[in-house]
């Protein structure tokens, strides 16, 4: 993976200048992506379906390999196991918060560099299709839709781990010499919109084969009106529980019948499934099961890997008895070769471990390859709840809340009387029900960056006495800040060097 990191900073910056003549990465497509893109050439649907799904596969570097630990780990709900945050400075610093989260950070950057990557590639589509010669205009407007979904997608995750960014479009220069200045949030947030209400207003695709949806971009921007920062203009509640009814008007989506379903491989792509990240063994692996399994078992077999972080105890502590969550996110017994293991060298082995990423299709735990969800319907719903509640409408927001707990077996009543006791249940109930799905870091940050610190510093050991405020943002990599002329030094995020 080093070395991976390494040739994304190397080539971060000529693969942005280069994005209207690159062609897919290798490996990305069984299908040779052509090289389409210079003014005036003609381009034919299967050259664009075969860069369009180049697009859609660079988004699984958010999700396939160490980096997907950012959004889960340094929070409340997860940390870094021991050994890993001792082992590697920049993964620890993800959960310590010290002198190591710093612009030399090559997880934080990965992020960078992939949302970037994704932007290039969906920029490569909307560029070409004015030039495809054998497709309709409805069918060409639907996959502008489906490549804008993916930049909008990845231009959010941006704003949200790093605040202000370049923005870089489809009519952007090419320049030998890079000038990109970080756009104000106003400006990056509207941009966002703009692509989504496009995809909603033409995307005609099918639901539950991959792709983007009249439904995911939807639920997409609600998430973008709940989550963009205060000082963007964007937060608007009213807005997202529109965009929620509308949602429920289409009639598409349904919560799965039983909580540990959404975990199984037979139900990818099911009812409650909004957007997840396809993945396919062998040539497209997420070895999220690898870095979330015990060390304890090894390489193989159910619950196997290589720990890369545990849930908390405030995680742990969230559910009751009745509670069917629990054991399908949390794994408490561990096995090998039959036999149940009841101790180990370091407790943290058996300790409880996150479940929901394990693949029993593949015996070598490296080998994981189920999808991973990005939005699924149960969080739509708990926002929505939590725009009722906004609103005070306590009674409607407990309705909304009591459709994800009766799935769960629970039964006991909601306590919250007031708005504030109600808003700090649907937080817990979003771990509850979202736990080590990658919206934890986030949903903590949109509270405030003061509530974010407080909330990580009570309950994640390792960070506690270090994380600050102003970690509610990550650097900006050192790389951009050298080879790009638009951001200097003293543009830097506050906080970092």
């Amino acid at each position: 993976m080093e070395n991976l990191v390494a040739m994304k900073r190397y080539y971060y910056i000529k693969m942005l200048l280069l994005s209207f003549t690159m062609a897919s990465c290798s490996g990305f497509l069984a299908e040779k992506a052509e090289s389409f893109l210079l003014a005036g050439t003609a381009v034919n649907a299967t050259m664009l379906e075969a860069q369009l799904q180049g697009a859609y596969k660079s988004l699984l570097l958010y999700k396939n390999g160490r980096q997907i630990l950012l959004g889960i780990t340094g929070t409340d709900e997860a940390q870094g196991s021991s050994v890993e945050v001792n082992y590697w400075a920049e993964q620890g610093a993800l959960d310590r918060y010290n002198v190591s989260l710093n612009s030399d950070n090559g997880l934080t950057a990965w992020m960078w560099n992939t949302g970037y990557f994704s932007i290039s590639k969906a920029n490569m589509v909307i560029k070409a299709i004015p030039n495809v010669t054998d497709m309709s205009d409805e069918d060409k407007q639907s996959k502008e839709g489906e490549a804008r979904y993916i930049r909008a997608m990845s231009y959010f995750m941006l704003a949200q781990f790093f605040g202000k960014v370049p923005l870089i479009t489809e009519n952007t220069e090419v320049s030998s010499n890079p000038d990109y200045p970080r756009e104000e949030l106003p400006v990056i947030y509207q941009y966002i919109i703009d692509d989504l209400k496009y995809a909603e207003a033409e995307l005609n695709t099918a639901y539950r084969n991959g792709r983007a949806t009249v439904g995911a971009a939807k639920a997409l921007m609600m998430k973008v009106y709940m989550y963009a920062q205060a000082e963007s203009g964007f937060r608007n509640f009213g807005e997202a529980k529109k965009q929620f009814e509308e949602i429920e008007a289409l009639g598409v989506y349904a919560l799965q019948a039983k909580y540990a379903e959404l975990f199984m491989p037979e139900h990818e792509n099911g009812i409650e499934s909004v957007y997840e990240f396809q993945f396919e063994y062998p040539d497209e692996l997420s070895y999220a099961q690898y870095f979330s399994g015990s060390r304890a078992i090894g390489e193989f077999g159910p619950g196997s890997g290589y720990e890369l972080f545990l849930p908390t105890k405030r995680y742990l502590d969230l559910f009751t008895d009745e509670d069917e969550r629990f054991e399908a996110s949390v794994r408490t017994e561990f096995y090998r070769d039959g036999v149940l293991i009841t101790s180990s060298p370091d407790p943290e082995y058996i300790a409880p471990h996150c479940k929901k990423y394990e693949d029993d299709r593949q015996i070598h735990s490296y080998n994981s390859a189920k999808n991973i969800y990005y939005i699924r319907y149960a969080d739509l719903i708990l926002l929505y709840a939590e725009c009722l509640n906004d609103e005070g409408d306590l009674a409607g927001a407990k309705q909304q809340l009591q459709r994800i707990r009766d799935r769960a077996g629970v039964t006991t009543p909601i306590p919250a009387a007031s708005k504030e006791e109600l808003l700090d249940f649907i937080y817990e109930e979003r771990m509850r029900e979202l736990g080590m799905e990658g919206w934890r870091r986030f949903d903590l940050i949109r509270r405030g960056s003061d509530y974010f610190a407080r909330e990580v510093d009570r309950y994640n050991a390792f960070a506690k006495g270090n994380v600050k405020p102003h970690h509610a943002l990550y650097p900006i990599p050192s790389n951009e800040v050298n080879m790009n002329n638009g951001i200097d030094t003293e543009d830097q995020n506050p906080g970092y060097n």
